[in-house]
């Protein structure tokens, strides 16, 4: 059984001990960057800054010493690399140059750092690295709220964990779930997954976030559909059945409750669903869009005018530190207007074309991690600033599991070298 990938030649090598360190190294790396991406450190803004700085040296050593995989990974993600080119364009026109031109590099290098995680690790590795810090993060929040400890709450007494924002703690947890579901599907360690996929389920209904609670409940139509693609017909027949059965239960409790599942979906603020925040934020980011549709304000620059800006003017319309729209594709267009939508729904459509790509030639339940992912993708962003975001856990998969998923394709005539291990090999049950 084949948990990694290494190049072809060295592969055919005797076994080394410096190639064993720096791949425990790698795999050391990995884990880090995760748990920094997935704001678990968010409450220790500047430990968590002095972290980022540790893993760009970090990232810069390993190109040099993995160069092959890292330009193979460049290569591949030539998409990936035009979100940071249209953030650095956009410091011409710029409200706040200088800050455009620092977040444009941490993009960047957050995009690098995606690809070559992409190119040195199989979807069954990611999954495995993002399960493990997933749970410890789970774990310790859990605990921080079962104890009541003063910063696991926010100022609504909503549980957060160590997150910054119930919606995070819930949208982690989903995460989380979803690592379960395919890992449990691939067979590996069924009991494990089983418990650790228990507690994400109890910390999103702690973090009572209407965004997560869809997800899940989303997750238990697609998730017949999905792992059923290359079942026999009888077998897909039973999941498509319950996957609508599943859909019926849905709609009749939200009739029967008399919920609204659009309110749930996009309660980002913690507010009252008649009110207030969400609607001032997004009312205010339409008129900024309907300013400046084709190019916006600047990569990052609206919410890093000062407090004389209209952020300031907004943060205390709110009586709120908000630092963004609290939704994706709001955000994408007010900073970059309908070119950085452009690139975001393109690059977004290619994924989804190589994960059906994938889904379609392996009939491995790891195949379907990317349409996963993909989906919570696209339904988080509604609710929260995911997409276009330096040290974002979200952009850092999304390039990770791309090119993940472009070198398990079966096309030998892309690259001279394939880099990645048989998607067979993923998992053995």
């Amino acid at each position: 059984m084949t948990f990694s990938q290494d190049f072809p030649q060295e592969a055919a090598e005797p076994p080394r001990l410096t190639a064993d360190w720096l791949r425990v190294g790698e795999w050391l790396f990995l884990l880090f960057v995760l748990t920094i991406a997935s704001y678990a450190l968010s409450l220790q803004p500047q430990v968590q800054t002095l972290c980022w700085y540790a893993a760009y040296l970090g990232a810069l050593g390993l190109f040099l010493l993995r160069y092959g995989a890292f330009l193979g990974g460049l290569w591949i993600a030539v998409p990936l690399l035009l979100w940071p080119l249209i953030a650095g364009l956009s410091y011409f026109w710029s409200d706040a140059p200088g800050h455009t031109l620092r977040a444009t590099v941490q993009l960047g290098m957050t995009a690098l750092i995606s690809l070559y995680f992409g190119a040195r690790f199989n979807l069954f590795d990611l999954a495995r690295a993002l399960f493990v810090v997933l749970v410890i993060a789970g774990l310790v929040s859990l605990a921080a709220i079962l104890v009541q400890a003063h910063f696991a709450y926010d100022h609504n007494g909503i549980a957060r964990g160590i997150f910054p924002h119930k919606n995070v703690l819930g949208g982690r947890m989903v995460l989380l779930v979803i690592c379960c579901l395919v890992l449990f599907a691939a067979g590996w360690h069924r009991l494990s997954v089983t418990g650790a996929a228990a507690m994400g389920l109890v910390l999103v209904a702690f973090s009572q976030s209407g965004t997560s609670v869809v997800m899940v409940l989303g997750l238990c139509v697609l998730a017949p559909l999905l792992l059923s693609w290359h079942a026999p017909a009888p077998l897909r027949l039973i999941a498509y059945l319950a996957a609508a059965m599943l859909a019926a239960c849905g709609v009749w409790a939200l009739l029967a409750f008399d919920l609204d599942p659009f309110g749930m979906a996009l309660d980002a603020l913690g507010k009252e669903r008649t009110l207030t925040g969400r609607s001032v934020l997004w009312d205010y980011a339409a008129d900024l869009i309907e300013a400046r549709p084709l190019l916006g304000s600047g990569f990052d620059a609206f919410w890093n005018g000062g407090d004389a800006s209209a952020a300031g003017y907004v943060q205390a319309l709110l009586q709120q530190n908000v630092k963004n729209f609290h939704n994706s594709y709001l955000d994408i267009w007010v900073q970059l207007g309908v070119a950085g939508l452009a690139i975001t729904a393109v690059f977004l459509l290619t994924f989804a074309w190589r994960a059906f790509a994938l889904l379609q030639h392996h009939r491995g339940a790891l195949a379907t991690l990317p349409l996963f992912f993909l989906a919570f993708v696209v339904t988080y962003s509604l609710s929260e600033y995911a997409l276009f975001r330096q040290h974002s856990l979200i952009q850092l998969l999304l390039g990770a599991l791309y090119v993940s998923t472009v070198l398990a394709l079966p096309d030998p005539s892309r690259l001279p070298a394939r880099r990645q291990a048989s998607p067979a090999s993923w998992a053995e049950t």
